[in-house]
This record gives C-alpha cells, sequence and structure tokens, in this order.
C-alpha cells in the first residue's frame, strides 16, 4: 500500500501537463527540464527518504487517530485537525521544494550565460532565494536537499560578483526554467510552472481541454457531456488556478451564465464531483418541492446530494426535502454528485436542464 506522501507523490505526476513544447527553437531546453523534473518525482516515489520527503511522521499520527470517529463527523461538521494540517504540509512542502527552489531562482536570475547554459543571478538576489526556501517546514533538511540536487547534477558556481546554476549534462536544461518564469505575471503562473506547461505558460487562462488532458477518460466524458448541455448559452468557464499539485489540490472548474455559477466540477486522477448550483438556499426548497410532485424517485435522489452540515456557522442554512428539514451550507448551496455514475449524471443533467430551463434530450 502506498502511503499518504507516496499517494501525494504519484498525485504530482498526474497532474503535470503532457509535455508540449511552446516552439522547436527552444523545445531542448524545455524537454530537459521537463524530464529532470519528472524524474525527481519518480525517484522521489521509490525512496522519499532520499528527497528529505518523510512519511512516517504522517503515517503514525493517522494511525493513531480515531478514523472512523472522525469520518462520522466529517461530513456535517467543520473539523479542524491542526496536528494532522501541520503533519500534512510538512510533507507535501517537502515533496514540492525541488520545484519551488527552481522557480525561485528563474524569477530572480539576470538571464542565461551563452556559453556555459548557465542561470546566472547575482549575490544578494541567490541570498534571498535561499533565504526564501529557509521559510518552510522542517527547513533543516535544505542543506541536505541541495545535496540531492546536486548529485543529479545541479552545479552551483559562485564569483565576486553573481551566482551560476547549471546542470552538469543538461545543459539548455536552464532554458527551460526561465521559459516559464519570464512568463506574464498571472495567477496561473505558479501553477503554470509546478506542471511544466509550456504550451500555456504564455496564455490568460488554460482551458477546460487542457484539464481534461490530466483526467481519466471517464471524467473526460462527464465534462464534455456537461459541456454539451451548455451548448448554445453565453457561458463561461471560471477555472481556479492550483496553489500547489500534490494530492489536497484538485481542479476546480465553475460555469457561469449572466454572473451566476450554474454548474461546475472538482476533478483529479482519481476523484470527480459534479456540482449543481442553487445560488439561495431557498431555491433548493423550492425546487425540491416540484420536483417531489413530479418524480418520488429522482426527489430522494436529488435529497442525497446534497452533504449535511451542522456546524455552528453563520453560513449554515436550513433546507426542506419535503417535510424534512437538513442543514448545509450556504457558501455553496449546491447539490454534490461525487463520482456519479453514468447514472447519476444522467439524471443530474435532466436536474440542471429543469432548474434551469435548458432545453434538449437527456443524454
Amino acid at each position: 500500500m502506498d502511503t499518504h506522501v507516496q499517494r501525494s507523490i504519484k498525485h504530482c505526476l498526474s497532474m503535470i501537463a503532457p509535455f508540449e513544447a511552446s516552439d522547436e527553437q527552444r523545445k531542448d531546453g524545455q524537454v530537459q527540464f521537463y524530464e529532470f523534473m519528472v524524474s525527481i518525482y519518480q525517484g522521489m516515489y521509490e525512496k522519499p527518504e532520499d528527497y528529505l520527503v518523510f512519511p512516517i511522521p504522517y503515517e503514525e499520527y493517522i494511525a493513531k487517530r480515531k478514523q472512523k470517529d472522525i469520518e462520522k463527523k466529517k461530513e456535517k461538521e467543520h473539523v479542524s485537525d491542526s496536528r494532522e494540517s501541520t503533519l500534512r504540509n510538512t510533507f507535501q512542502q517537502a515533496i514540492q521544494f525541488y520545484a519551488l527552489y527552481f522557480y525561485n531562482a528563474g524569477m530572480k536570475c539576470k538571464g542565461i550565460d551563452e556559453q556555459s547554459g548557465a542561470l546566472v543571478i547575482s549575490k544578494e538576489e541567490y541570498a534571498s532565494v535561499l533565504e526564501q526556501m529557509n521559510r518552510i517546514h522542517e527547513s533543516k533538511y535544505n542543506v541536505e536537499r541541495y545535496e540531492v540536487l546536486s548529485r543529479l547534477g545541479i552545479q552551483v558556481y559562485e564569483n565576486k560578483e553573481a551566482v551560476q546554476i547549471v546542470h552538469k549534462t543538461y545543459k539548455r536544461l536552464m532554458e527551460g526554467v526561465l521559459y516559464l518564469c519570464e512568463a506574464p505575471d498571472s495567477k496561473y503562473k505558479w501553477m503554470n510552472f509546478l506542471r511544466m506547461d509550456y504550451k500555456n505558460a504564455y496564455i490568460p487562462i488554460p482551458t477546460v481541454d487542457d484539464i481534461c488532458k490530466t483526467l481519466p477518460v471517464r471524467s473526460v466524458d462527464a465534462v464534455k457531456k456537461l459541456e454539451e448541455q451548455l451548448l448554445g448559452m453565453k457561458i463561461k468557464a471560471k477555472i481556479r488556478p492550483l496553489r500547489g499539485i500534490v494530492s489536497d489540490f484538485k481542479w476546480k472548474v465553475e460555469y457561469s451564465y449572466k454572473s451566476k455559477n450554474i454548474c461546475g466540477f472538482y476533478a483529479d486522477n482519481e476523484y470527480f464531483m459534479l456540482c449543481i448550483y442553487f445560488n439561495r438556499a431557498e431555491n433548493i426548497t423550492e425546487f425540491s418541492k416540484s420536483l417531489q410532485e413530479e418524480d418520488s424517485e429522482l426527489f430522494q435522489w436529488f435529497r442525497n446530494q446534497f452533504p449535511e452540515r451542522l456546524c455552528k456557522c453563520q453560513s449554515n442554512r436550513r433546507v426542506y426535502f419535503g417535510d424534512e428539514p437538513r442543514r448545509i451550507c450556504g457558501l455553496s448551496n449546491r447539490a454534490e454528485i461525487v463520482n456519479p455514475s453514468d447514472k447519476d449524471i444522467e439524471k443530474a443533467l435532466y436536474i440542471l436542464r429543469k432548474y434551469r430551463n435548458i432545453s434538449g434530450d437527456i443524454i
């Protein structure tokens, strides 16, 4: 069985964009950095400790925690476990250390030395890079992490004026780093770097098709069926940028119509959740009444797609499914269809069309 750390590393690999060079002239440098980072994640998956990523603390804590009791509450309450969160953040930051180092260095560099292919950074700026790297959890292992990079061929030279970073074999690797770092500033810049998405690095927003390239066929089919229902409507797809590519980060896409979210999905390589938004809690109660009168079986299915939340936060709302009251999160007011079957998707799309008055036949 994979540890949580290994599952997170595997998630990183699945979220990396398929390699597509920005153009033929830059391809060599881009493919060298791409393959180098992929090899780091692959090696890390096999032997995390060799990369100063430690699975045991998190595994031991999770084993001691009364998991069944926590999971029972999780659906109905906001569960805060600061120790679990800290341990998870610790190993996730360790996983992304190597990408973060190259990103910080690329953002501070003055350019590429034409003769050696090295990334050139002033001493002062390189000191600030190392200082930034010391802000992560367990930065005490950073010296050993730099030694890992050295064993993998990364060489750091210092002269009177500057620091140079180069790979001893892949002399154009730093060109691949710099291309991503020189992309225009946007909320997707860090995400594109983590995913080594050369194709989209200079594009303002990724497309849903780009997301689908990282998803399993079943999820892609669900997305396509959803988008087919929206054809002809002036829909805007809003894609949330990923702050990381470790296992608790999923794609989030929301489709808005006339400035209101009407549907969307969360997805990664192992998880898919289709969402139907009702915008206000009162709308859920009202719609459920009409659905109950029309089709009692579909009404029962519909009721089951709203997780109950018994937290005492001010956003908690009461809705009614027939005579049954239920507390839900008023910040979302949505049906959540998790890992849907084909029948579930069919029912969800019928609900979406009916509530939003979208014409068309069931797929």
